[in-house]
């Protein structure tokens, strides 16, 4: 191939070409005889080879991963992920639907619906609402649930009485105000002579315990919603949370006034349901 233009090789791609290579010296140190089609379809066997092996390793491996500005592998698993959570999403408020839809039918009086089970309807309930006819387990739960049972829905419990049972007085004082909600006292004022305990009318669980300008306030959960409020203390024996007896000391009438032989004023106050009550109807100062 003396003048290697290309019309030459197109013209001589079948024949025989002699191949060498020379070193520096001008030595021949290699040759070969191949045609220029040869040459030709082993180039291009070779970039076939090279394509199908970079397709490869593309495929089944993380090399892309690494490859700057290309999402890789774990952006298409996340995006799959994501398409997976917003199906089920999706089927969730359409189950949703169909639940809501049938605690509106049972509330009106009526059976359940029918849900459409076809994947084009989304599970969604039909329109015109066709009707179930009860079973008899439907009706005999209907029938427990609307009655007048422990869990019926008709069921109205007789409510708990506060009664002077085992209600201990608190400290042994002598009463200044009494009970007047229309005047703003929703407790009875006691006056105590010197340095006295004041205790739990009840056991129960301290939710309360602060200190206010006028002494320190406890109160107490006890049973069936009555509270104990016990106002203008000198000391805090108990704090939050804490489990009390009936009779247990929680705090103390001591100040200024009773450490010098004088007398303390405190509040107490009883809550029942909500409301105030008299102490003075359930126990002697």
């Amino acid at each position: 191939m003396a003048n290697g233009n290309l019309r030459y090789i197109l013209k001589n791609l079948a024949k025989r070409h002699r191949l060498s290579v020379t070193n520096e010296g001008g030595q021949e140190v290699w040759y070969g005889f191949s045609t220029a089609l040869r040459v030709a379809l082993y180039g291009l066997a070779g970039v076939v080879v090279v394509f199908i092996a970079t397709l490869l390793i593309a495929a089944f491996t993380s090399v892309l991963d690494v490859v700057p500005g290309y999402d890789g592998s774990l952006l298409r698993e996340k995006m799959v992920d994501n398409i997976v959570r917003i199906d089920s999403l999706e089927r969730e408020l359409s189950y949703m639907r169909v639940y809501t839809d049938n605690v509106a039918q049972i509330m009106e009086g009526r059976g359940p619906v029918v849900r459409s089970l076809t994947p084009t309807e989304e599970q969604r309930i039909l329109s015109e609402k066709e009707l179930v006819a009860p079973s008899a387990l439907d009706s005999l739960l209907r029938a427990q649930m609307e009655g007048t049972g422990r869990y019926g829905l008709n069921n109205k419990p007789e409510k708990a009485k506060l009664t002077n049972e085992e209600i201990l007085p608190p400290v042994a004082a002598t009463v200044v105000s009494s009970f007047a909600p229309a005047s703003g006292r929703y407790g009875v004022r006691l006056s105590v002579a010197d340095i006295q305990q004041v205790c739990a009318v009840q056991s129960g669980t301290v939710v309360l315990t602060v200190f206010e300008p006028e002494g320190y306030t406890i109160q107490i959960q006890h049973s069936a919603g009555f509270i104990s409020t016990y106002r203008g203390l000198g000391q805090a024996h108990k704090s939050v949370g804490e489990r009390v007896e009936g009779g247990q000391a929680i705090g103390a009438t001591w100040n200024e006034e009773t450490a010098s032989g004088g007398s303390a004023e405190i509040e107490i106050q009883f809550w029942f349901d909500g409301k105030a009550v008299d102490p003075e109807n359930y126990m002697v100062f």
